[in-house]
């Protein structure tokens, strides 16, 4: 909310692991005032109730390829963003790509918005808690592959500026 009240250009590529993340992602910017003309919730899987969210609420049609474009706030979950490829939205179009959850989304699902629609102008923004759930990997040979960390905190592990003790005690 605050990147597209701050620039009324801004267009955002919000993304979740899950469909459950993505359906509370858009209730919270519904209720925040981001409404349908601006927010498009991209094939949302689960049931949207009858309530003050109305706005947020998925259509089964994809708009067309102008209109798709207009939204401010474009919201779906890392996976399903690879259908936006087919509907020819261009390389750079989002000012920001913006993953929620990112501690538990594995690396190659947060990878799928990001090398999919980012230029050397976008900005990404990873959002999460690496101490709490990170991603759930079933396949032994996955784990041991080093999927079993979420690209959130292998950036943390790698770069010396998040480590908590380059952080405390300095001004």
């Amino acid at each position: 909310m605050q990147l597209v009240r701050r620039d009324e250009g801004a267009r955002v590529l919000a993304c979740t692991p899950s469909d459950a993340a993505a359906h509370l992602f858009a209730e919270r910017l519904a209720a925040a005032g981001l409404d349908s003309a601006r927010l498009y919730r991209l094939d949302a899987s689960l049931p949207y109730e009858e309530d003050a969210y109305d706005d947020a609420r998925a259509t089964s049609q994809i708009p067309g390829h102008e209109r798709l474009l207009a939204f401010s706030v474009v919201l779906s979950t890392c996976s399903k963003t690879a259908i936006l490829q087919t509907l020819d939205v261009p390389v750079g179009h989002f000012s920001h790509i913006v993953i929620d959850e990112a501690a538990q989304a594995d690396e190659p699902l947060v990878m799928i918005p990001v090398m999919t629609f980012s230029d050397a102008y976008t900005n990404i923004i990873l959002a999460g808690d690496p101490n709490q759930l990170g991603p759930i990997i079933e396949s032994p040979t996955a784990a041991r592959s080093g999927l079993g960390k979420s690209y959130f905190q292998r950036l943390m592990l790698l770069r010396d500026v998040y480590g908590l003790d380059t952080q405390v005690g300095k001004t």
